[in-house]
Parts: C-alpha cells; sequence; structure tokens
C-alpha cells in the first residue's frame, strides 16, 4: 500500500465518521457542521479522482452555497444550545431501510460506469495499437473523461440536460430561506408580546411598593 491508497483509506473513513455524526448528532448546529466536513471531504475524494472541475463545484456551490443557507436557517429557527429529540425506531429502521437502498443502487451504477469505462479505455487503446488516427484516439479520450470542463459545460447549458435542474434548485433554496426568516419573525413577535403583560405587571407592582413606602413615611 503506498501513500495515495492510504491517505485515500484515511479519508474514507473520515467521511464516513462525519457522516455517521451528521446524523447522530443531537445538536443541529453540530450536525450542519458535520455535513461541512463530509462536502469538503468528498471535494478533496474530486481531486483524487483528477475531476477538478467537480471539486470546484463541490467547494463553490455546495460549502460556499447551499451551507451557508443550511447554517442560516440553523440560526434563524433554532437554539444552538438545545439537543433535538431523539427519533422513534420507526423512523430509525425506515432510515436503514432508505439508507440500503441508496448504497445498493449506487453500488450498482458505480460498477457499470467502471466497467463502461474500462471498455473504452479499452477500445482505444486497441485502436492506438493498431495506429488508427489521432483524432479517433482524441474522441475516445474525451468520451472517456466525463469530468471535462467542455462535457460539463454542455450538460450544464443545455436545456436538456441539467439546466432547468439548476434552476428549480435555487428557486427551492430562496423559498426556504423566505420561510426561515418568516418562522424566526413570528417567533420574536410571539417573545416580544408575551413579555409585555409581564412587563406591565411589574410596573404596575413597582408603583404600589412605592406608594406604600410613601404612605408609611408620611408624618400623621
Amino acid at each position: 500500500m503506498n501513500v495515495r491508497d492510504a491517505f485515500f483509506y484515511a479519508l474514507c473513513a473520515l467521511l464516513l465518521g462525519l457522516a455517521v455524526l451528521t446524523v447522530a448528532a443531537g445538536n443541529l448546529f453540530r450536525a450542519a457542521l458535520a455535513l461541512l466536513g463530509v462536502l469538503l471531504c468528498t471535494a478533496v475524494l474530486f481531486l483524487l479522482l483528477q475531476a477538478e472541475m467537480a471539486a470546484l463545484a463541490q467547494v463553490m456551490v455546495y460549502i460556499g452555497g447551499i451551507m451557508i443557507f443550511v447554517l442560516y436557517a440553523v440560526l434563524l429557527t433554532s437554539e444552538l444550545g438545545g439537543r433535538m429529540p431523539a427519533p422513534s425506531p420507526v423512523k430509525m429502521l425506515l432510515g436503514v431501510a432508505v439508507a440500503a437502498v441508496a448504497l445498493g443502487f449506487l453500488a450498482g451504477l458505480a460498477q457499470k460506469t467502471g466497467a463502461g469505462a474500462a471498455a473504452a479505455r479499452a477500445r482505444m487503446h486497441a485502436e492506438s495499437a493498431t495506429k488508427e488516427s489521432a483524432a479517433s484516439s482524441a474522441d475516445a479520450e474525451a468520451g472517456v473523461n466525463i469530468a471535462s470542463l467542455k462535457t460539463l459545460g454542455q450538460k450544464l447549458l443545455d436545456p436538456k440536460g441539467f439546466l432547468i435542474p439548476f434552476e428549480l434548485i435555487s428557486v427551492l433554496l430562496l423559498a426556504a430561506m423566505v420561510g426561515a426568516i418568516a418562522v424566526a419573525r413570528q417567533g420574536g413577535a410571539g417573545v416580544r408580546g408575551g413579555s409585555e403583560p409581564g412587563a406591565a405587571a411589574i410596573s404596575v407592582k413597582d408603583q404600589g411598593g412605592a406608594g406604600a413606602a410613601e404612605s408609611r413615611g408620611a408624618p400623621p
């Protein structure tokens, strides 16, 4: 095992630990910070896979954009020192089942993608071995590199690609931010409205005490 492999396994162990902390933390703010660490470790994994554009998008979009919205929502709608209620056993079993299904789907997708990439690489080597043209070799290499800037730009800006989902995500984040501000303002108004009667009662009590003191101190 070389240094690269050791770093990869250590990074995967750290990522899994932070992921477990994200779902097991009793404090919502700590869970958000653990999720931030998960996203950062994922960006480093993209760098190890030589997908610099995916790592840059991970840092700029998820860490610099989405996580900021999440932290703002947590700060506006919850208490930092409060603990979340423990989930019920039914919810825990349901979460484990959904996680197992998602893990199986991702494992099958990774195996299928790896097999396709290996076949394309073998075809590229076969074409270069038979002294095909340089253009065909470049096309085959571009087909393997799915994380290139050209491919990602076409997928992102193409109306049939990820352009519409990207815009829908921005609208969803805006709605979540507006909802968090509305909930925080309603809670603040309730606290201010509830404090006014108490303050009035204290003021009346102080006035009554001052009047009694003056009556006791007055000469007959």
